[in-house]
């Protein structure tokens, strides 16, 4: 089965995107965070899925949830969704995957349901010491 990879000029537009909301919650502090922040896509195992992982520093988990031990939470992907700059550049993202899938698999072009593929948020975390981690945001969609 063909894989859609976005473009990386489009992955790191998404990124500077939530780099961007990061610096606008001031959750800047020696950049490690920010610096982390690097994102891949491509589809799922499933049809009509495309896979968003967030490349970051483990603690962007407990900055965007908030903690019980005094961490409020910044809920940094839900703003991120938000912005009108994300929305525009997953908007971009899913019309080149109806593209692709067109292209790919010409008898799909009969399925309507191709026309709203599902974007899927993943979290790959760097440097967490903690095992278990949630890989998906528990907040976001």
């Amino acid at each position: 089965m063909a894989k859609f990879k976005v473009k990386y000029a489009t992955r790191n537009k998404l990124a500077r995107s939530l780099q961007k909301e990061i610096r606008a919650l001031g959750l800047i502090d020696e950049g490690t965070l920010y610096d982390s922040i690097k994102i891949s896509a491509m589809t799922g195992s499933k049809l009509n899925e495309i896979n968003l992982t967030i490349n970051a520093m483990y603690y962007y988990l407990f900055l965007d949830e908030g903690t019980s031990r005094g961490i409020p939470p910044y809920s940094i992907t839900d703003k991120w969704l938000q912005r009108s700059d994300t929305q525009s550049i997953i908007g971009e993202i899913v019309n080149e995957y109806i593209a692709w899938q067109f292209e790919n698999y010409p008898f799909l072009k009969m399925a309507t349901i191709l026309n709203a593929p599902k974007v899927k948020i993943q979290f790959n975390w760097i440097d967490s010491p903690y095992k278990n981690l949630p890989t998906e945001p528990t907040t976001a969609f």
